[in-house]
């Protein structure tokens, strides 16, 4: 095989040794199983469980709410570790239906982020993590960590309406030395901040030895426009993935995936004001409310892999997990494994309902909060 595919095949092997110790080390023995490598290439796009499935993405592994709240923009991302380009798409509420989304990259006007920052390569463009902001001139904002040749945050603006909407390339900020990020949050003073799990040119056998020796080599990169990057104190931890902010942009919210753990931290000191147990927790998002919504993967990495699902949902179980925001008390709302879909990576609350994205897989399911 390709020098590329062993490289890839190798790293999958070594990051389910990863996640296996993580198991041994923090997790109960009663973790529900569900067959290895399940495939579901025919698997119907029809509704099961109380969960109803949205089809024809491609690993929708992050998702936000667009302005009115009748659609979804959704980063269908490259498989994890490959930088294969990926895209940005829509998902319409009330139809179910995927939507394009047109992306001017050449005509950015005043542009947003670090100065003289260049624009990618758009046919590499491999997003993954996805924050939508409203800016302090009342644009809304949109916060894409991008793999695609380069390891940066990606700003655009979203403009139009409903059915109409498009983005425009506005800038971006490239973390120093050697990041390789995953998840981004808006602050309300135009900063940002990314999670960095390890450095990405750190061959992946001391990857293992580092994480499961217990090293915080991962941490949040802190961006603002006068002082640029700078490491959040408090921050280091056992691979940083996804995080979001309060509503005051005073707190954050990491969730620790091999610390099996989601932490609350004061931006402006870093001190760490709380955490809350939680399996391999992936992408978190606040409500309205201030309540954080945690996916939390369920699954043994070692006999359990979406590696052969080729086609339809990968479909490993999951949890998700409601917490509050100010006192990190946490209680999962939905387990499942099985059909329709599995390996949920993100939750994001709409109305009454939560919509469930995958980092593997053909579909966006929703599952109604009214049981």
């Amino acid at each position: 095989m390709p020098p590329s595919l062993k490289r890839n095949k190798m790293r999958t092997r070594l990051f389910s040794l990863i996640l296996l110790l993580t198991l041994v080390n923090g997790c109960s023995d009663d973790t529900p199983q569900a067959e290895a490598g399940q495939q579901a290439s025919h698997l119907s796009c029809a509704a099961l469980q109380d969960i109803t499935p949205y089809c024809e993405f491609k690993n929708p592994e992050d998702l936000v709410i667009v302005p009115g709240g009748q659609q979804l923009l959704v980063s269908e991302m490259g498989e994890f570790l490959t930088d294969n380009p990926g895209q940005l798409s829509l998902f319409d509420i009330a139809s179910g239906a995927r939507q394009p989304i047109n992306i001017d990259w050449l005509n950015p006007g005043q542009q947003w982020g670090a100065p003289g920052c260049a624009a990618p390569d758009a046919e590499l463009f491999s997003p993954h993590g996805i924050d939508l902001t409203t800016r302090a001139d009342g644009q809304t904002q949109l916060l894409v960590v991008n793999h695609g040749g380069r390891e940066a945050v990606e700003f655009f603006a979203l403009t139009g309406a409903a059915n109409q909407w498009q983005l425009v390339w506005k800038g971006c900020a490239i973390p120093p030395e050697d990041p390789f990020i995953n998840d981004v949050a808006g602050l309300n003073d135009g900063g940002i901040l990314v999670t960095h799990m390890w450095n990405k040119s750190m061959p992946f056998e001391e990857v293992v030895a580092k994480l499961t020796a217990g090293e915080f080599i991962g941490w949040v990169w802190h961006w603002d426009p006068h002082r640029g990057f700078n490491k959040l104190p408090g921050s280091s931890e056992l691979m940083p993935n996804g995080i979001t902010v309060s509503h005051d942009s005073q707190k954050a919210f990491v969730n620790i995936y091999m610390g099996n753990k989601t932490i609350k931290l004061d931006i402006a000191s870093g001190e760490k004001e709380g955490e809350f147990a939680v399996q391999q927790p992936d992408n978190i998002t606040i409500d309205e409310a201030g309540n954080l919504w945690v996916a939390s993967h369920k699954h043994d990495p070692i006999n359990q892999s979406c590696a052969e699902v080729l086609e339809g949902p990968c479909l490993l179980p999951f949890d998700i997990v409601r917490a509050d925001s100010k006192t990190m008390t946490s209680e999962v709302v939905l387990h499942h494994a099985g059909a329709p879909m599995g390996f949920a990576t993100v939750a994001l609350k709409v109305g009454d309902k939560i919509f469930m994205g995958s980092a593997h897989g053909d579909r966006i399911a929703s599952y109604s909060l009214r049981h």
